[in-house]
C-alpha cells in the first residue's frame, strides 16, 4: 500500500495541477495517464468530496472560512479532468454527496462553481444531492415530519444486513439513537441480528470510487476523512446510531456524567456525543466501511485536501489550518491513517482506526510512505506532531 503527500500553497489551479502530479509520480503512475490503472474506460466514476455544508455555521460562535470544512472545488475540477481523461470518451462521471440535513445544495452549487464540468468533458458529468430528505429550518433539526422530501438518489437504493458481524451486535438497542429524536426506527433497524445499511445506488452501481475529503477534526470521532466520509454514502442517515442517550453510568455516551447530560437539557447548542468517550459512534463507522466493502468489489482512490484544514472543533465549526498538503493513495484506511499522523495525532487514540489495527486489519508495515517534507520511515509509529492540528474538545488524547 502506497501513500504520498504532496506539498501546495494555495489553491491556485497551477499549484494544485502540480501538487497532483507529483502524487502521481510518487504511486508510481503512469505521466501521460495517470488514473489509467484505476478508471477504464466506460467506466462509471463516482467523485465524492466532504461537502457537509454550504455555509459556515452561524451558531459556531465565530466566523472562519468554509472551507475549512468542505473540499475545495479546485481539487474537485483537477480530479475530474483526470477522470474524464482517463475514461477516454466512454464512461460517466458522478459529482455527488449526502450533506448535512440543513445544507442547501443549490448554494453549495452556486459556491463550488463547478457546473461547467457538466459540458466539458466528452463524456457525462452530473451532480447528485443524495438526500432524500432535507431540514429547511435547523431549529426543526430532529423532527423528521419537519423534513422537506426531495428526489434523492434517482438510482435509488441498497440496504445490506452485516448481522451479527456488526459491531453494534449483541448491544442493548434501547438507548441507540439516530437522526430524529423518534428513536424506534433506529432501534428496530439494529435489533437482535438485524444490522441495516442503506447505500446509494448510484454509489454502489460505480465501478470507480474516488473520495476527496477535507483534512480535518470531529468532535464524535476523532478525526473525519475517508471512512467517516462514508456516511455521505448512506441514503437513510437514521439507520446510522450517532450515540446512547444518557452517560455512562447508565450505559449511555451522549454525555460523560449525568451533570453533563443535565446541563445539556438547558443548552440552545447541544454537543451530543461529542467526547472521546463516544463508544458508540466509531462502531457505526467501522460497520460502514465493512458494509461499503462488502456490498461489491470496485476500485478506490482518494485524494485528501489538506491545503487548508479544518483544526479544533470541526466537523461544522473547526479553525482554518494551513497545511498546504494533499496526500493521494488507492485503499482509503491507510490513507486515513498515514493523514492522521500527519496531522500529530496519534492513532491508536482514534477508537475506529485503532479497531482495525488492533484486529490487523492493517499492517503499518507494509503502508510505504513518500513525502518529500517529512520523514517518512517509521512515519507511522514516530511521534512527531507533524502538523500539529489542534485536537477538537474533549479528545485531548489524542495528542
Amino acid at each position: 500500500m502506497k501513500v504520498a503527500i504532496a506539498k501546495a500553497e494555495n489553491y491556485d489551479e497551477q499549484k494544485v495541477r502540480k501538487a497532483f502530479d507529483e502524487l502521481f509520480s510518487m504511486l508510481g503512475y503512469d505521466e501521460d495517464n495517470p488514473l489509467n490503472q484505476i478508471v477504464k474506460p466506460g467506466d462509471k466514476v463516482f467523485i465524492k468530496p466532504n461537502w457537509v455544508a454550504h455555509e459556515y455555521r452561524k451558531s459556531c460562535g465565530h466566523h472562519d472560512s468554509v472551507y475549512s470544512t468542505i473540499t475545495h472545488p479546485m481539487v474537485i475540477r483537477v480530479m475530474a479532468d483526470y477522470v474524464a481523461k482517463a475514461l477516454q470518451g466512454e464512461g460517466e462521471i458522478v459529482i455527488g454527496d449526502n450533506p448535512s440535513i440543513d445544507a442547501d445544495f443549490d448554494k453549495l452549487m452556486q459556491l463550488s462553481q463547478l457546473q461547467d464540468l457538466e459540458t466539458k468533458y466528452d463524456v457525462p458529468c452530473r451532480f447528485v444531492d443524495l438526500r432524500p430528505l432535507r431540514c429547511v429550518d435547523l431549529k426543526d433539526y430532529g423532527k423528521k415530519r419537519k423534513m422537506k422530501s426531495q428526489e434523492g438518489d434517482s438510482e435509488g437504493s441498497t440496504t445490506i444486513n452485516l448481522g451479527k458481524t456488526s459491531l453494534f451486535n449483541g448491544i442493548n438497542p434501547l438507548l441507540f439513537r439516530g437522526v430524529f429524536t423518534n428513536r424506534w426506527e433506529t432501534i428496530r433497524r439494529h435489533f437482535g441480528s438485524r444490522h441495516d445499511y442503506t447505500f446509494s445506488n448510484s454509489i454502489v452501481n460505480a465501478d470507480v470510487y474516488i473520495s476527496i475529503p477535507k483534512l480535518k477534526t470531529h468532535h464524535k470521532v476523532g478525526m473525519t476523512l475517508n471512512l467517516k466520509g462514508l456516511v455521505g454514502a448512506i441514503s437513510d442517515k437514521n439507520l446510522l446510531v450517532h450515540w446512547r442517550i444518557g452517560w455512562p453510568g447508565i450505559g449511555g455516551d451522549e454525555y460523560p456524567s449525568f451533570g453533563a447530560w443535565l446541563k445539556g437539557l438547558f443548552q440552545r447548542v447541544k454537543k451530543r456525543g461529542a467526547w472521546s468517550g463516544n463508544d458508540t459512534i466509531w462502531r457505526m463507522v467501522v460497520d460502514i466501511y465493512n458494509a461499503f466493502n462488502k456490498i461489491r468489489t470496485r476500485r478506490v482512490f482518494s485524494v485528501v485536501d489538506g491545503i487548508v484544514g479544518g483544526e479544533g472543533d470541526g466537523p461544522f465549526c473547526p479553525v482554518s489550518k494551513e497545511s498546504g498538503v494533499l496526500l493521494a493513495g488507492e485503499d482509503l484506511l491507510a490513507v486515513d491513517c498515514v493523514a492522521g499522523r500527519l496531522m500529530g495525532f496519534d492513532v491508536m487514540q482514534i477508537p475506529y482506526l485503532r479497531h482495525f489495527v488492533s484486529n490487523n486489519l492493517i499492517d503499518f508495515s507494509k503502508v510505504k510512505i513518500f513525502a518529500k517534507e517529512f520523514e517518512e520511515e517509521n512515519f507511522l509509529n514516530n511521534n512527531n506532531r507533524n502538523l500539529g492540528f489542534l485536537s477538537p474538545g474533549g479528545w485531548d488524547n489524542l495528542c
